[in-house]
């Protein structure tokens, strides 16, 4: 079932081959006069969130691209494993596991440390 709304149809179809965010707003504001911001940006957002928006900056504009729905699947994040064996493979021996409370017991220890040597 799509639940892709006219407003959502209208993002991606201004999207497809890239579109400024100012460009896109004024489109879409233009098409829709009584649209509140407030809709405006929730379409957005849900466009992102399932995937059929993504946006980045270009020479410092913000720039949105629509995602075709048959191209989703070529869109994936990468599994646990797949990113456990980057981490492991870009650390190499260095990996260690960090102790939250060993760590801060240390912290506790060197401020304790620097304040010992502030004091006259």
């Amino acid at each position: 079932m799509d639940d892709t709304t006219e407003l959502d149809n209208l993002i991606l179809r201004l999207a497809m081959g890239g579109i400024a965010s100012p460009a896109l707003r004024r489109e879409v504001m233009s098409t829709h006069p009584s649209l509140r911001d407030s809709k405006y940006f929730s379409a957005l957002l849900s466009l992102q969130d399932r995937g059929r928006l993504t946006g980045q900056e270009i020479t410092g504009v913000w720039v949105f691209t629509s995602i075709a729905e048959e191209h989703m699947h070529e869109i994936r994040e990468c599994s646990p494993e797949f990113a456990e064996m980057i981490i492991a493979t870009d650390c190499g021996d260095k990996w260690q596991e960090i102790d939250v409370d060993e760590m801060i017991a240390d912290l506790d220890d060197m401020i304790q440390k620097a304040r010992a040597r502030k004091s006259p």
